[in-house]
């Protein structure tokens, strides 16, 4: 984001402003080539959960959320702007999908309500690192509460640096070694394929629910 769009996101209600003036620069309008990887490609894909509720939080328009919803495996979109989710509603009926493979929620992640049986499927991209730091070791604790035994949390860990501006505010695998260890054993932590601009800052973490 460039400065302007940061100041907008620390005003009250900054989030919602921005997809009021149409300003979502982290949105590609396609799944990611990494998460795309994961779920088809990487020998990973095979512990993937087939069936049961997916979250994508910070969801945006839900392309995530449509890319991993099925027949079989339910996909929650939670975002906490609702004019997001308006539009992830209004291009689900565009594209003829139903409810029960794509539902969208506004709310906040720290408090939203969870589906009986949490979520066997969590995907992080651009959330984390929206989120302001001192915040995450309660998105740690979060991901531990919705996440029940041997569920999987996938995180596209982005943007990996040290600027200490944002959002989005730098990562690194440590960052989530020191806030999933405790409840998660790490799978996987690799290089991934990456959108142009994002190549380099990048890699792709795989957790299971102890």
């Amino acid at each position: 984001m460039n400065s302007e769009t940061q100041e907008i996101v620390k005003q009250i209600d900054g989030w919602n402003e921005l997809w009021r003036r149409d300003i979502h620069p982290w949105d590609k309008g396609v799944p990611s080539p990494a998460l795309i990887e994961v779920i088809e490609k990487k020998p990973i894909s095979a512990q993937i959960p087939k069936s049961g509720n997916v979250l994508v939080p910070g969801c945006g328009r839900g392309v995530d959320v449509f890319y991993l919803g099925n027949e079989n495996r339910k996909a929650y979109g939670l975002d906490i702007s609702p004019i997001a989710v308006q539009q992830c509603k209004d291009i689900r009926t565009e594209k003829g999908i139903s409810e029960s493979v794509a539902e969208f929620i506004v709310g906040d992640f720290f408090k939203f309500d969870t589906p009986a049986g949490g979520f066997q499927l969590v995907y992080d991209y651009t959330f984390f690192c929206a989120i302001p730091p001192t915040l995450r070791a309660n998105w740690g604790r979060r991901m531990s509460e919705i996440i029940p035994k041997d569920g999987i949390l996938i995180t596209l860990m982005y943007p990996i640096g040290n600027h200490t501006d944002g959002p989005p505010f730098a990562v690194s695998v440590d960052h989530y070694h020191s806030f999933l260890d405790e409840n998660f054993d790490c799978l996987l932590v690799d290089d991934c394929s990456s959108f142009e601009a994002r190549q380099g800052k990048e890699k792709v973490g795989v957790w299971r629910r102890k």
